[in-house]
């Protein structure tokens, strides 16, 4: 796919993405009996643009196979309504699971830990899916904050990388991956 062509669908794409994000934001201003940890905003909201990039160990090939997978994920341009929030944040880790380039994408549990640019951390337990669109694959991360800062929060990251192409899914495979998107705790 054309570098340029991708990059103005993911634009589309984040901002549908972060619009839909916000209006869930709005929504979630109202109380709604969940419980909040004392060093949460009151109102409980960040909003922030990502970047990710996945890194695969062997590449990944045509039919399932062992894979080690480095997730580096970027969290910036972060906006709260309480003006006291975080304003970006970082989070790395690796997960082991079969994959291939041809096979279903089934919802899988995950946790990751967040660093906010201000030292503080967020856990965040979420289910994730893959959806796949013309050109594109839409992976959404819907969870909750378990620990640290804004525990008690539900959380959603949206995020939409260039499907892969089947011919570099032949010899090693593909090595790397980047997504965009936007990840909101509401």
């Amino acid at each position: 796919m054309n570098p340029a062509v991708f990059r103005s669908r993911c634009r589309r794409l984040v901002a549908v993405a972060c619009g839909s994000a916000l209006l869930a934001v709005f929504s979630a201003v109202a109380p709604t009996g969940v419980a909040v940890a004392d060093d949460a905003p009151a109102t409980g909201v960040v909003v922030c643009t990502t970047t990710s990039t996945w890194t695969y160990s062997p590449g990944v090939v045509l039919v399932p196979r062992p894979v080690v997978t480095r997730v580096d994920d970027r969290y910036t341009s972060c906006l709260s309504p309480t003006g006291g929030g975080v304003t970006g944040g970082s989070s790395s880790f690796t997960v082991e699971r079969d994959a291939g380039c041809l096979e279903p994408v089934a919802a899988v549990p995950e946790t990751r830990v967040i660093t906010w640019d201000d030292g503080r951390t967020s856990t965040f337990s979420y289910t994730v899916t893959v959806s796949s669109l013309p050109g594109l694959d839409v992976v959404t991360k819907t969870g909750t904050i378990t620990a640290g800062a804004f525990a008690g929060h539900a959380a959603q990251a949206t995020q939409a990388a260039p499907t892969l192409d089947l011919l570099q899914c032949l010899g090693q495979g593909v090595q790397r991956q980047t997504a965009l998107g936007t990840f909101a705790i509401l």
